[in-house]
């Protein structure tokens, strides 16, 4: 099996400098010694020991070394590279310019090519050998006063995933410039507060959306896509914000974190907005189909700004719910909103529950066809695995959509994993469909990105692409606790399981109210078996097993860390239910199951305690 090393940048979430031992390139290297020099501020340019210029002519071979420089580890994969500079190519001409340009580079660089290195998946610098301008205006003292040139200035590619990709660059590298640190790590809180009056500097930076994403038809329309026939469509009312004590760049945050609520609506429940900003509300009646409505309200004093977001009765302007976060005011304006997603998720979560309650009429019920076959996986057993699916074809046959294409694929990840069917040619084939035919129909839907990024690193190993899923999805909507939550587990795959609690502690700040809060308490019990935090892991698996009693994966983790704190008593307990589940678990099956993972230093972990446990070799 090929070794995979895992880029982590995600973006505003960890730092695009980082190194890989915890020491900063800086402390390795100096500029006189470097065998190379990159410079990244003003024009980009690349220098051997001499000071002899080795720039690419083609700024697109430039681009790939800038990318490379700026990369959690100097590796970037072979598809993520294409995706950002040959988008709007085919794949075959896509990859044949990214060899070519490839080549490139080495000319430029002379016989000394080892400081570019590809093979058939992934391309990674050297970086070792290489000192960079970024890292030592960092490690500067007054280093915003020090800047004076733009990052990659100049570099014009014309392609949109790489305007985003410099975009989203030249922002980090402001906000980096400005805090006067590099956040290398992920740390969310443990818990989290109901104090509105503090705010966690713990949480990672999360964006707004730049543009909106949920187009309308027309004006008052933000359906997010309404079935074509003209059938009825769940859809709740946008009330307009209100914004107090700011000026109009307050307005624009706001505007910017409310399009990101209408994303995550659209995305998550294939619940229509309609905006009741540009029509009123007698207008839009005959849309609404749950008399709701959404309101935001932003209140500015000095520094910080007040995030209110509530759910109210359409009717008669009564309130449901509220719940409400802090931010600093510089944060709102850049549209940077850290733990005030959590309230989109919170706001997903309850509009999930009202439509899953509400009475309606044979036509409505349709349209909760979605939902409801989401609902059946997470109850986990074999019988709502295969209602799940009956009710996501319903919806097909009704109203294709991407994210019940991804689901149908996701369900497959579950029957291989709990062990109700092998991994064999005939799911393999059709997870692959599924997934194809969901980012088909819609590229952009952070759900559907999410859960073929699992897909394709549960079922197919392939984490270089599924990190970049996960990375356009957290980009689209990082208000998505799902999306979280399958890229801690793509860390756990990777063998990286720190990275994936700290990610599972803030999956837990955005999922506090889900329906589905036992998954993404699996995947903390999971993830810190495998760090070896074994004490954490089971008691994150005990509040899991509460609601899921029967989830046998789990269960393989509650006997191994329960083994390795030397409670065996317990450990025989948890492996007696897990082989009533699976009848005849041994290592052998799980290693031939196809499960991922095991070849870590983690799954070695999750092994050795198993044994201790009792279980058998076959």
């Amino acid at each position: 099996m090929a070794e995979y090393r895992l880029d982590t940048q995600l973006p505003d979430v960890l730092t695009s400098v980082s190194s890989t031992a915890g020491i900063s390139r800086m402390e390795r290297m100096d500029e006189t010694h470097a065998a190379f020099r990159i410079y990244l501020l003003g024009p980009f340019t690349i220098k051997d020991g001499r000071g002899q210029s080795l720039t690419p002519r083609s700024q697109k071979a430039q681009a790939i070394l800038a990318m490379l420089a700026l990369s959690a580890r100097g590796m970037r994969s072979r598809v993520w590279l294409r995706d950002k500079l040959w988008s709007d190519r085919s794949e075959d001409q896509a990859a044949a310019s990214l060899r070519q340009a490839l080549l490139d580079i080495h000319r430029s660089l002379g016989p000394d090519r080892g400081l570019l290195v590809a093979d058939k998946n992934t391309v990674w610098l050297d970086m070792q050998r290489i000192w960079l301008d970024t890292e030592e205006v960092l490690a500067a003292e007054c280093a915003a006063e020090r800047v004076t040139d733009q990052l990659l200035e100049g570099m014009d590619i014309r392609d949109p995933e790489f305007e985003d990709w410099l975009t989203l660059e030249r922002q980090n590298w402001h906000r980096r410039i400005d805090e006067g640190r590099i956040q290398d790590t992920l740390e969310p809180r443990r818990q989290p507060s109901r104090d509105i009056s503090k705010q966690s500097l713990l949480l990672p930076v999360t964006r707004g959306p730049d543009k909106p994403w949920a187009k309308a038809e027309a004006p008052g329309d933000a359906s997010g896509g309404r079935p074509p026939s003209g059938d009825l469509q769940w859809m709740v009312a946008l009330q307009p914000p209100i914004v107090i004590g700011a000026a109009d760049r307050g307005h624009i945050g706001g505007t910017l974190f409310q399009n990101l609520l209408i994303k995550a609506i659209s995305d998550g429940l294939g619940i229509g907005v309609t905006d009741l900003s540009f029509a009123s509300r007698e207008a839009q009646d005959d849309k609404i189909s749950l008399p709701l409505c959404l309101q935001l309200r932003l209140t500015f004093e000095g520094d910080m700004v007040l995030i209110e977001l509530s759910i109210k009765h359409l009717i008669d302007n009564r309130m449901i719910w509220l719940s409400s976060q802090t931010l600093s005011r510089t944060s709102l304006e850049r549209g940077e909103f850290g733990i005030a997603v959590s309230l989109i998720a919170q706001a997903v979560d309850q509009l999930s529950s009202f439509q899953e309650t509400s009475r309606t009429d044979e036509r409505m019920l349709r349209e909760r066809l979605l939902m409801d076959g989401v609902h059946a996986i997470f109850r986990l057993s074999r019988d709502d695995l295969s209602r799940a699916e009956k009710r996501l074809q319903e919806q097909i046959e009704y109203q294709p959509r991407s994210s019940a294409y991804a689901w149908l694929s996701f369900i497959r990840t579950f029957q291989v994993g709990q062990r109700f069917t092998a991994m064999d040619a005939h799911v393999i084939d059709e997870a692959q469909a599924y997934a194809r035919k969901a980012l088909e129909i819609d590229p952009h839907n952070s759900v559907s990105l999410a859960l073929v990024g699992h897909v394709h690193s549960f079922l197919f190993r392939e984490y270089d692409y599924a990190a970049n899923l996960f990375e356009k999805s957290i980009m689209l909507n990082p208000a998505q606790p799902l999306g979280w939550d399958l890229y801690a587990m793509l860390h756990c795959y990777a063998g990286q399981p720190d990275k994936a609690a700290a990610m599972a502690r803030w999956v837990q700040e955005l999922g506090i109210y889900s329906p589905h809060r036992f998954y993404f308490d699996t995947t903390k019990c999971i993830s810190a078996g495998l760090a070896g935090n074994h004490q954490a892991a089971i008691a994150a698996g005990e509040d899991a097993l509460r609601a899921r009693p029967n989830f046998n994966s789990l269960l393989r983790y509650m006997v191994s860390s329960h083994a390795h704190t030397g409670n065996l008593e317990a450990a025989r307990r948890y492996l007696e239910r897990l082989d009533a589940l699976e009848g005849g678990f041994t290592i052998h099956t799980l290693r031939s199951s196809g499960y991922p993972l095991l070849d870590t230093g983690g799954g070695q972990l999750l092994i050795d305690g198993l044994i201790k446990a009792g279980v058998k070799l076959r």
